[in-house]
């Protein structure tokens, strides 16, 4: 097969510009986590190079550094010298808050985001867990010895089955989407569906041990990481193979190739002197995506030329549906109970009320009886999965009923979609306060970690924070309608959430002359009103609250009784009610709570 790098790259674009917004924000996750890119943009990941820059040195990347900061924390726990350890951490976490200028969107002095990395970077973290195990073991070396083993022992397990496991799963989201025109996001559960995400993150995790081992010597680093370069793609088409298998694969589809996926690699070097020019925004929004559909489609290329020489191994690359659409026949037969489910989804089962259907429709508050309600719910499941069903029938979406993984059980439709669920109005009392508490514990647990000591965060007295439940409440709620399209859910949330912070902030400094949160020195804050860790934690916060937190909580409610529930429900809004007309005259304030310009989130 003749290779053409600009019909390679023209390619590419065509599919990015049909994907684009989701393609982006797929890139996006991987730059967040670390996986791959995050050189580009390492303005805008700084926060995470700290975080993994004692790893990055072990593959060869990175600068060694000097013996201050969080390793010289470390070597002093390593060393026996915990009061050394503790001293440098402070020292250091007194310098980082002026590192950055305080009134820069880009400042990293204060905030969730800065506190963790500027915890982890001086070492603070270590000091304050081996003071807390010290209390406990009276012995030093002990300490020492468990903050090793803990700090490899997380590190690893976020590494090998998140961190380094996205590798898959975005190049898996590639070869897709550049067949089919839809891509349900439940498609990034594919390795878990198919019972393969342990074998694929152990193949991936291989893969990295050889190319760290091959970097010790001389030019063996370089030619074998080019050898390598398929394995991702290998093991994400077909994450039943085993991991030497798939390496030894990648090696003999890449003989004769490396230099050529070298001069591939290296024409996008002129697309990232904008990036970096622009803090990492034109690769973010553009390159990365833009050099990975290169890849996948040099990957589609070097397969079809692998089957056609038959390569032995090649025939382990077995899903075809993957780089070209199914035959109607096909997808016929293992969608046929599609039609037989659709046939009983055309009209309701329940028959509402005017009032009624208008609340569950558009803010899923269901106001009914909790049999009526399961039915409701397992009809909106079922069709749900009917419309994920019928674009896959159709060709529209990848097939994963024709995957060679794919097992009967997994292709039954159930209707068990349980984020489409409506809930009570009980059960919303519950969700409430279950976000208010753990709200509560949340910066009640940053705060000891960042300073050592305990401090009742928030304006009331009780456990609980309201603007962490009644956020959750009102994306619930408002937003319910989208509930079907998590990418556009995902966005309103941001919009939602940053609009309610940002107005509430401007209207309460106008009428009382004071605000009651500064975000000035956060990362990418606007005005000091609303700040980039903010939305980002509201989106990934919302989205894990509304898909899987809320659904569960809501099962858990409905097997309560109604004489029992509703008594709970109605005593904690009368303790609520009370605590904030209480702190309206007595209100909560000290240290860590109202001294929002000392360095304190607010």
């Amino acid at each position: 097969m003749t290779y053409e790098r600009r019909a390679v790259k023209q390619r590419a674009l065509r599919n990015l510009k049909r994907h684009y917004l989701l393609l982006v924000v797929l890139c996006a996750v991987s730059i967040f986590l670390g996986t791959e890119f995050t050189g580009l943009v390492r303005n805008a990941q700084s926060w995470y190079d700290t975080l993994s820059g004692r790893v990055t040195q072990l593959a060869g990347e990175g600068i060694h550094e000097a013996k201050t900061g969080r390793s010289k924390v470390i070597d002093d726990l390593i060393a026996d010298n915990l009061e050394a350890g503790r001293q440098e951490a402070a020292e250091r976490m007194r310098a980082l808050q002026y590192e950055t200028d305080p009134n820069s969107a880009l400042g990293r002095s204060r905030g969730i985001f800065a506190a963790l990395a500027n915890n982890i970077s001086s070492g603070n973290l270590y000091a304050v867990l081996g003071s807390a195990i010290h209390s406990v073991i009276h012995s030093q070396q002990v300490v020492a010895g468990i903050m090793v083993l803990f700090s490899v022992a997380l590190y690893a397990l976020v590494w090998v089955f998140v961190r380094n496991m996205y590798r898959a799963i975005l190049r898996r989201a590639f070869m897709e989407t550049r067949v089919y025109d839809e891509f349900p996001l439940g498609h990034l559960l594919h390795f878990k569906l198919v019972r393969r995400w342990n074998n694929t993150a152990l193949t991936l995790l291989l893969q990295e041990a050889y190319e760290v081992l091959w970097s010790l010597t001389l030019v063996g680093g370089v030619i074998k990481r080019y050898a390598y370069f398929l394995t991702p793609f290998i093991v994400a088409e077909n994450p039943d193979i085993r991991p030497n298998e798939a390496i030894t694969l990648s090696r003999r589809m890449m003989n004769g190739h490396k230099w050529e996926c070298c001069k591939l690699e290296l024409s996008f070097l002129l697309w990232h002197i904008p990036g970096f020019l622009t803090f990492g925004a034109v690769d973010a929004l553009f390159a990365v995506p833009y050099e990975m559909s290169a890849y996948t489609e040099y990957y589609a290329m070097l397969r079809a030329e692998a089957k056609e020489k038959g390569l032995e191994g090649a025939e382990r690359l077995n899903d075809d549906f993957l780089f070209a659409p199914a035959p109607e026949a096909a997808l016929g037969k293992a969608y046929a109970n599609v039609a037989r489910v659709e046939g009983v989804l055309d009209e309701d089962i329940i028959l509402l009320s005017p009032v009624k259907r208008f609340f569950v429709k558009n803010f899923g508050i269901w106001m009914g009886s909790l049999v009526e309600k399961q039915v409701f719910s397992r009809q909106e499941g079922l069709r749900q999965q009917t419309r994920v069903a019928r674009m896959e029938m159709t060709g529209d979406a990848y097939p994963e009923r024709l995957n060679p993984l794919w097992t009967r059980e997994a292709a039954a439709i159930t209707g068990k979609v349980n984020y489409l669920a409506p809930c009570t109005v009980w059960t919303l009392v519950v969700v409430f306060f279950g976000f208010c508490l753990v709200g509560w514990l949340w910066e009640v647990t940053l705060h000891l970690i960042t300073h050592g000591e305990f401090v009742n965060r928030g304006m009331l007295h009780g456990p609980w924070l309201p603007i962490y439940g009644g956020g959750v409440v009102m994306i619930a709620v408002l937003l319910y309608r989208f509930r079907r399209k998590p990418a556009l859910e995902a966005a309103l949330v941001v919009l939602l959430c940053g609009f309610v912070e940002y107005m509430t902030s401007f209207v309460t400094e106008q009428i009382m002359g004071m605000r009651w949160w500064d975000y000035t020195g956060y990362f990418l804050n606007l005005n000091g009103r609303i700040c980039g860790e903010g939305l980002a934690m509201f989106a990934v916060g919302g989205m894990a609250a509304i898909y899987f937190m809320v659904p569960l909580i809501d099962r858990m409610v409905t097997h309560i009784r109604p004489r029992i529930l509703i008594p709970i429900c109605l005593a904690l809004l009368t303790c609520f009610a009370g605590d904030m007309v209480y702190s309206h005259f007595v209100p909560n304030v000290g240290p860590g709570i109202t001294d929002i310009g000392e360095g304190d989130s607010p």
